[in-house]
């Protein structure tokens, strides 16, 4: 509990910012790796087993599971923000009532999304481009997947939460968790029982209940900062759930976004160059999301820092966070940019060995679409950085502007002179263009900080 008056325990106002740092992203960067083998490790096992038309088939589905994350990551972001900045200001009870006003929030959507999913998963298959020899495959595996939805989107916004209690380890317990259940559990339903993309799905729904059920047991904890308290669950505050929509709404708008353009994509790959180009958009888009993770860990270990020494009043510390958070994203996004250009056809061999065509489609996929990848960490720590100072609508105008504006203008254009090629192009423009304007408003806000808060 580090709102107690010993000033041992206040670690998150007097520890190193790099030892922070280092506290937070480390479980972040395994629990967020731990997410990313859900969908990875499907689509290795589906590929080995199943083949190309497997992975195109998971690879149909994936819009679809990133709507929940997008819902996750508006209630667990919002939420986590506004419970770092509470409990730097000391005040428990409004910490546990954002807390249990964001577990309903959870559980209202998880049923409206499975709701939704229901009703429309076929027409989101055929907008994603699924053909008539990939949709069998690819119904039956969203069909089961959608019997997860309360599980996924209860634990991935929990961990978020359980961050900003200052438990980052817990967190990464709950992914870890998951993760794990996943790959024996593929191993057991698609290698052992020879039931191909309905076994993966299987697999994934019974470890998200598991890494859920972590998550819910860190609550009951004797040393948890706080409480998960029935009354505040039942009981919803307007103001707070404002404050979570609030904070919470960029980071989902830019998830929702990538679950148009990630339909987009495979739309175009279809249409231009059937079904093994969706197959390779899949193992481009699943090495992708790895190669960005270990920065995206830095980013959110950044915004419970950053929230909690903002309301401590500590600006000099806000500061020194946002700093190193870029020099750390950066650092990172270096090395995933060597590693994808010198090895992208051996990457890409994870999923299917034996098709070459497949391979060198996917490494060239690979290659184009990381050619921004080194100025990303700059964008990801500025959404961060207002994330953690509570302001959304900065978040939501930076959100607007690097995927509104400068993915999906040339997500439009692009493809009609160079085919997929054209569709995976749309990506360094993106990352590089969001970043300037990132950094000219990172600076513009930190100047604004030490202006109004003078050491």
């Amino acid at each position: 509990m580090f709102m107690s008056a010993d000033p041992k325990k206040r670690f998150m106002e007097n520890e190193s910012i790099p030892r922070l740092l280092a506290r937070f992203a480390a479980p972040a960067l395994v629990g967020m790796l731990a997410h990313a083998l859900y969908n990875i490790v499907d689509r290795i096992f589906v590929g080995q087993v199943v083949g190309a038309r497997g992975i195109g088939a998971l690879v149909l589905s994936f819009p679809c599971m990133l709507l929940f994350f997008s819902v996750s990551f508006l209630i667990g972001v919002g939420a986590a923000s506004r419970i770092s900045i509470l409990l730097g200001e000391k005040r428990l009870r409004r910490a546990e009532q954002t807390l249990g006003n964001a577990f309903m929030m959870a559980l209202v959507a998880s049923v409206l999304l499975w709701v939704a999913g229901r009703f429309f998963f076929r027409s989101i298959l055929f907008l994603s481009g699924a053909s008539e020899t990939l949709y069998p495959m690819a119904a039956s595996y969203l069909s089961i997947i959608l019997y997860g939805t309360p599980f996924s989107v209860i634990s991935f916004s929990l961990s978020c939460q359980i961050r900003a209690c200052g438990s980052p380890m817990y967190a990464m317990g709950s992914q870890l968790v998951g993760a794990f259940a996943n790959i024996i559990l593929d191993a057991l339903f698609v290698l052992g029982f020879g039931m191909g993309v309905s076994g993966a799905a299987i697999a994934t729904v019974m470890s998200q209940f598991l890494s859920m059920v972590w998550a819910l047991s860190y609550f009951r904890r004797p040393d948890a900062a706080l409480r998960l308290r029935l009354p505040f669950i039942l009981r919803p505050d307007l103001g707070t759930l404002k404050r979570i929509f609030a904070v919470g709404t960029p980071s989902c708008l830019v998830n929702l976004n990538f679950v148009m353009v990630h339909g987009m994509i495979t739309n175009m790959s279809s249409h231009y160059g059937g079904d093994l180009a969706v197959s390779a958009t899949g193992i481009f888009m699943s090495l992708d999301s790895l190669l960005f993770m270990p920065a995206i860990a830095i980013s959110e270990a950044c915004q419970p820092i950053i929230g909690y020494n903002y309301g401590a009043g500590k600006i000099g510390r806000v500061i020194s966070t946002v700093k190193m958070g870029v020099i750390a994203c950066t650092a990172f996004y270096l090395l995933s940019f060597t590693l994808v250009m010198t090895n992208a056809e051996l990457m890409a061999m994870m999923f299917e060995s034996s098709d070459k065509d497949l391979i060198h489609l996917a490494a060239t996929g690979l290659r184009i679409g990381n050619l921004g990848i080194p100025l990303m960490g700059v964008s990801l720590i500025c959404t961060s950085f207002m994330q953690g100072l509570g302001r959304g609508r900065e978040g939501l105008y930076l959100a607007f502007v690097r995927i509104g504006l400068f993915l999906w203008t040339p997500l439009l254009i692009l493809p009609r002179y160079f085919g997929v090629y054209g569709a995976w192009g749309s990506f360094p423009i993106s990352d590089i263009c969001g970043s300037v304007v990132a950094g000219l408003f990172m600076v513009h806000t930190v100047k604004k900080l030490r202006l109004s808060h003078p050491s």
